[in-house]
């Protein structure tokens, strides 16, 4: 019944916007599902970190004879005993590896933040992919019924004029690398809807919704610079570093010994009964927990290396996608007066048509206009594809 609820649910949540598809999705993620999980066994590890060792109890009978074992008043050492012995720890180790397990939580929180952002950034990333290649199948569903038209007129004039035959299969060959490129297109939307279903657990028909990019420039660096800090990878690495410096604070405890104390009651037949007490101590003889400072020591290094490393990695990334964004501008720029050419060459060629102008030339023209309208397009994926990388960096 269990399976038959979930499979309902599973249609039910049939979600196409792109906000319905994240919000599902951080609810079932199974990662994030595990990392929940994690949280809770970190919760109960900080618990028992912070208890100390369990009493050990001792029963037994001391100095067996081997020729009467059950005779218990021959000698004074015969007796059966009762002890308890505790381990008493001289230090705060206890109370730093409870904060240890904790601070360990607090990093898998951080990871979840991570795996978060990433979903989010996947889902958009698939959104954005279908989105443009809808726009594409647009375009050109538009041209390659717009070819009909060139084409039956070159059947037409090949019948007078033999130079038409050579134009009419470049313009076939053409119509069939569009339809190429739209088989292509209404391939990149199957792989979205594809990887929609691996990340979120969901099936969708359709992409709709506003994708809410944020629009990015270089002239904005220094406020996008302080924005870094939001990424939860930054923020992970910040609880590593705590974590590396309380590993070291309990390695440096650890030089300070525990104390173990028993106490028992011997009893004698026929003798006084007695009780007996003793301290205990290990003897750091072999510097191995002057070793363990050292490696913790290590490890805080190599932390505070690592963070410093992945905030230049992420900064350097972003100042790069900005680069690249100015360009894809500068593209656009390009292509955007283009169009306007293309047009204004296109009204030019109806006007000739109409005083005896070349009609083969005029939807050459359309050809122009529908390469130039795919390279915006592609110009303007690519833009949307770097906004959205540009919103993961900044963990926003």
């Amino acid at each position: 019944m269990r399976y038959v609820v979930l499979a309902l649910v599973f249609i039910s949540l049939q979600a196409e916007t792109v906000d319905e598809v994240i919000e599902y999705t951080l609810k079932h993620n199974y990662q994030l599902q595990i990392l929940r999980e994690k949280q809770e066994i970190g919760d109960i590890d900080a618990q028992i970190d912070s208890l100390w060792s369990n009493p050990i109890l001792k029963i037994g009978i001391n100095d067996i004879q081997s020729d009467e074992p059950f005779n218990r008043d021959r000698e004074a050492m015969q007796n059966q005993f009762i002890s308890i012995s505790q381990t008493i720890p001289l230090s705060t180790k206890f109370q730093i590896a409870s904060q240890i397990e904790r601070e360990r939580v607090k990093v898998l929180k951080e990871q979840e933040k991570i795996v978060k952002n990433q979903i989010i950034f996947n889902i958009r990333k698939a959104f954005i992919e279908a989105t443009y290649a809808k726009k594409n199948l647009d375009i050109l569903n538009q041209y390659i019924t717009f070819l009909k038209t060139p084409l039956d007129l070159l059947v037409r004039l090949s019948a007078v004029d033999r130079n038409t035959i050579e134009k009419y299969i470049n313009t076939e060959l053409l119509k069939k690398s569009y339809q190429l490129k739209l088989e292509q297109n209404l391939e990149q939307i199957a792989v979205a809807k594809e990887t929609i279903e691996l990340i979120g657990n969901i099936q969708i028909e359709s992409f709709d919704g506003d994708l809410k990019l944020q629009s990015f420039n270089y002239n904005n660096l220094q406020s996008l610079l302080e924005r870094v800090s939001n990424n939860p990878i930054l923020k992970k690495s910040k609880r590593l570093q705590n974590l590396a410096n309380k590993n070291l604070r309990l390695a440096e405890a650890k030089q300070t010994p525990d104390m173990t104390i028993t106490g028992g009651i011997y009893q004698r037949v026929g003798r006084d009964d007695y009780l007996s007490f003793s301290l205990s101590f290990p003897l750091f003889i072999r510097d191995r927990e002057l070793k363990e400072k050292v490696k913790a020591l290590k490890r805080v290094h190599i932390q505070n290396i690592t963070h410093k490393q992945r905030e230049i990695e992420l900064q350097q990334t972003l100042k790069i996608y900005l680069h690249k964004l100015n360009s894809i501008e500068q593209d656009l720029l390009i292509l955007d007066i283009t169009k306007k050419d293309i047009r204004r060459l296109i009204k030019n060629a109806e006007d000739e048509i109409k005083v005896g102008g070349s009609l083969i030339h005029y939807y050459e023209l359309f050809k122009k206009r529908t390469d130039n309208l795919l390279a915006i397009n592609e110009n303007q994926f690519q833009k949307a594809l770097i906004e959205n990388k540009i919103m993961e960096i900044l963990g926003e």
